[in-house]
């Protein structure tokens, strides 16, 4: 499930009257599309990771009509592990994830975090958002008691803070409901309300700020019954609060609705995924800086089954297709690259994204819900094979299975 579909499905879960936190739902709406999760700040070093890797296939690099789309099969046929080549002597991952009551790098080929100051100590730890050029984080709070099951409502205000990538510092940049990736280096998206009891869906303002907290703009008003869910070029994508398949782009300085979408798939910083959800139809891309709506041949006939994430420049769509394998589909030459090995049984956890500011996407897969050894596997353009590495001591699954590093996903 991407994770615009997980926040439609908490929102009907509101509106039917089932259990679905405001925490739940404010928390989806943070988590997305070419940052989501897995965010990856890869180095070389001079030390040998000892580890192992699958297969993947290079970009093509010519103009040419999109790809065949490869049949899916039966999940019960498909192999529980990825499939490649050893990766290279000299990689170093360098995750962020929630270590004890902060923060921390996690090295792979050291084996150890690396703690990050600047963040209050919270018992719960913390959670994190990709955005360019670092990641957002912000503390596990427990639910409001403020809210109640009839009013779903933001609750208290949380503390936000920005880790550029690699550093050891963390800085804030203010209280607010939720944050949201924008187009803009150094600036992120600033979600307020003006009571912890008001109405999720109404009244909420949006602001662009920097990094440190500094107001770039004024407060826009969102629409009701509309949560942010991205920006996109100098637009912001909404997700309808009410209707599940319904996202909207808008202007946020006119106030105009510049376009409806059936099934947002994924966000970039200028570009969106979506499907009408037809039988024959295939994912569309739209970028809003030209106008432009491009087919790819991607199946868009059950668009909530897809997974999918934009690389920070927006040429890269990387998305597990319905044959449960990875695809790239490069918006500048309009083909999409199947990555061999990559096609799992149902069983097994997959999750992927980009490394921040470049091609190198991160994949890793384990047994979903169960114990057992955790794959860390990579592909770039150019790479004929995935580049695969086994985790096998629990100590350090755990530490790639929180924060940054888990849950990965593609999505918006």
């Amino acid at each position: 499930m991407t994770d615009i579909e997980g926040l439609r499905t908490a929102m009907h879960a509101a509106v039917d009257g089932e259990k679905a936190s405001a925490d739940e739902l404010i928390r989806l709406v943070k988590r997305r599309h070419r940052r989501h999760t897995i965010r990856v700040a890869c180095i070389a070093v001079l030390a040998v990771v000892a580890v192992a890797v699958p297969a993947g296939i290079s970009l093509h690099d010519r103009l040419g009509a999109p790809s065949p789309v490869p049949q899916a099969r039966p999940s019960r046929h498909l192999p529980t592990k990825m499939s490649g080549q050893p990766m290279p002597a000299g990689t170093n991952f360098r995750l962020l994830v929630s270590a004890g009551n902060g923060a921390a790098w996690y090295s792979t080929a050291a084996r150890r975090a690396e703690h990050i100051g600047g963040l209050p100590r919270s018992q719960g730890g913390y959670q994190f958002l990709g955005v360019l050029g670092g990641w957002v984080a912000w503390s596990y709070n427990a639910a409001s008691t403020v809210c109640t099951q009839g009013n779903q409502c933001p609750g208290p205000p949380k503390e936000f803070y920005f880790i550029a990538d690699g550093s050891l510092t963390a800085t804030r940049i203010g209280a607010g409901y939720a944050v949201a990736a924008s187009s803009r280096r150094g600036a992120v998206w600033l979600v307020t309300y003006p009571r912890a009891s008001t109405n999720f869906t109404g009244s909420a303002t949006a602001q662009l700020v920097s990094t440190t907290g500094r107001p770039l703009g004024p407060r826009y008003r969102l629409p009701a019954d509309y949560v942010l869910g991205s920006g996109v070029g100098s637009d912001l994508l909404l997700v309808n609060g009410t209707q599940q398949n319904l996202s909207i782009l808008w202007d946020p300085r006119t106030g105009r609705v510049l376009r409806h979408f059936d099934n947002a798939i994924a966000a970039g910083p200028e570009q969106i995924a979506w499907s009408s959800g037809c039988k024959s139809c295939r994912v569309q891309i739209l970028n809003v800086s030209n106008g432009q709506n491009a087919t790819t041949p991607i199946p868009g006939g059950d668009p909530a089954a897809l997974n999918g994430t934009f690389s920070d420049d927006g040429r890269l769509l990387a998305v597990q297709l319905p044959s449960r394998e990875l695809a790239v589909f490069d918006t500048d030459t309009r083909t999409l690259t199947p990555i061999p090995g990559t096609a799992l049984s149902s069983a097994e956890s997959l999750r992927f994204n980009w490394q921040n500011g470049g091609y190198r996407l991160i994949i890793t897969a384990g047994p979903h819900n169960q114990p057992g050894p955790l794959q860390l596997a990579y592909w770039q353009p150019g790479n004929t094979r995935l580049k695969v590495a086994t985790i096998r001591d629990p100590r350090e699954i755990t530490e790639l299975e929180t924060g940054a590093a888990g849950p990965l996903s593609g999505g918006l």
